[in-house]
């Protein structure tokens, strides 16, 4: 018998009311879900006098109740706990009463050891049936103990600092993401991104004064939500994320260079540099020192020789890398003014980088704070890379709720 206690001590059970009698081997379910289970055969009693109902001593046995429940095991073999738990009945007022234990809550089949080991597989952005078939329970079960653990809520406290993106959740549909920016937990994640939910929800959960405490509230350059910051923060400053601001330019310069490629001889070495050497272009110090190897162009070059061959032949892509680079250095190198002054002398001149100019043209204030502060939204992008990694782990949602439930659990 000491054996088959040490089995208990070993699955973690230390309830000292547990007598093991017994373990077999046995199959369950059909098809590819059958699994081999090891089940353990053991009765839970003890002295129990007082009436839990009535509080008279005159509880008398009044037979067992068998039970059947999953425990953790080794992550190879699924474990049953077969428990004959015992019953009472009070002579007093009749009501019965059944033995517990701490290993599982009452009229509950899966033990509290499993529900824990499901929620750490879980935060490794495991699928729910993948989960099922390691533990050995149902995928229905390991959603329910997710919904039962886990509590999607709103942060109570509104941090003065707040990062504003979006990601897509289920059925191709966009949802709204609010993070704090100093500790990068979550404050809210909404179905949806409609500004009449977002305005509704940061009204009805924070006062006034709360919101006005708000000093700086980091996005991207969409136009919606710059409608309402004001209106919901009034003291806040906007700052546009530095990334989507150089995504932006870079962009446009690959348009014109792209637009270039079609007026070029395929083997020219114009074309050459172009096609194969793009990521040059993108280089914020290209190399005019040292010359190397340069694969596409076949030939050795310094960096920034290839670059002006790219960009000697057409005065218009020059002009949009010239703006690219200075942009980006004023930028990364925090100086407000200088980036000011590029943005508002540009001077159009009938190429994709006129769009772009005239995009930082109007939200230039976001774009100038950006030279300024240290905040970006380099945190709430991390995120949603999870969530990326867990639709793709996962293999999409059907459910908004459950991707939710996940989603909390990563970034709570």
């Amino acid at each position: 018998m000491s054996q088959l206690d040490n089995t208990l001590k070993l699955l973690g059970i230390t309830d000292t009311n547990i007598q093991v009698f017994g373990t077999r081997e046995e199959f369950h379910g059909r098809g590819s879900g059958r699994k081999k289970y090891l089940v353990i055969q053991a009765e839970l009693t003890y002295t129990l006098r007082r009436c839990p109902s009535c509080g008279y001593n005159t509880l008398h046995p009044n037979g067992h109740k068998f039970t059947h429940v999953h425990i953790a095991g080794p992550m190879d073999r699924p474990v049953i706990l077969e428990l004959n738990k015992q019953r009472w009945r009070c002579s007093n007022c009749h009501s019965t009463c059944t033995a517990t234990t701490p290993v599982v809550s009452t009229n509950h089949a899966i033990g509290h050891g499993l529900a824990t080991h499901v929620l750490k597989l879980a935060s490794k952005s495991l699928p729910a049936k993948t989960i099922a078939s390691l533990t050995g329970i149902s995928t229905n079960s390991v959603q329910r103990i997710l919904t039962a653990n886990i509590h999607p809520h709103a942060s109570r406290r509104l941090p003065i600092n707040l990062c504003f993106d979006e990601f897509r959740s289920t059925h191709g549909s966009m949802s709204f993401i609010c993070i704090d920016a100093d500790t990068h937990k979550s404050v809210k994640v909404l179905s949806d991104r409609l500004n009449r939910n977002i305005k509704q929800f940061f009204l009805s959960q924070y006062s006034t004064a709360e919101r006005a405490a708000v000093q700086r509230v980091i996005m991207d350059m969409d136009a919606s939500y710059q409608e309402f910051v004001h209106e919901l923060f009034p003291n806040a400053e906007l700052i546009i994320d530095r990334f989507h601001i150089i995504q932006l330019m870079g962009r446009t310069m690959d348009t014109t260079r792209t637009q270039c490629l079609k007026q070029l001889d395929k083997h020219s070495r114009e074309y050459k540099v172009l096609k194969s050497l793009w990521r040059l272009f993108h280089k914020a110090n290209p190399d005019a020192q040292k010359s190397r190897y340069l694969f596409g162009l076949n030939e050795y070059s310094t960096e920034q020789n290839a670059i002006d061959i790219g960009t000697n032949t057409f005065p218009a892509f020059k002009t949009a890398y010239e703006t690219y680079i200075d942009l980006h250095d004023a930028l990364m190198g925090r100086h407000a003014d200088e980036l000011k002054n590029i943005i508002t002398n540009y001077q159009p001149n009938g190429t994709p980088l006129d769009t772009a100019m005239h995009t930082l043209r109007k939200n230039l204030n976001g774009v100038i704070n950006a030279a300024k502060s240290s905040y970006s939204n380099g945190p709430i992008e991390g995120i949603n890379r999870k969530i990326k990694e867990l639709k793709r782990a996962c293999y999409g949602f059907s459910n908004q709720a459950n991707m939710f439930t996940r989603v909390y659990q990563l970034i709570a």
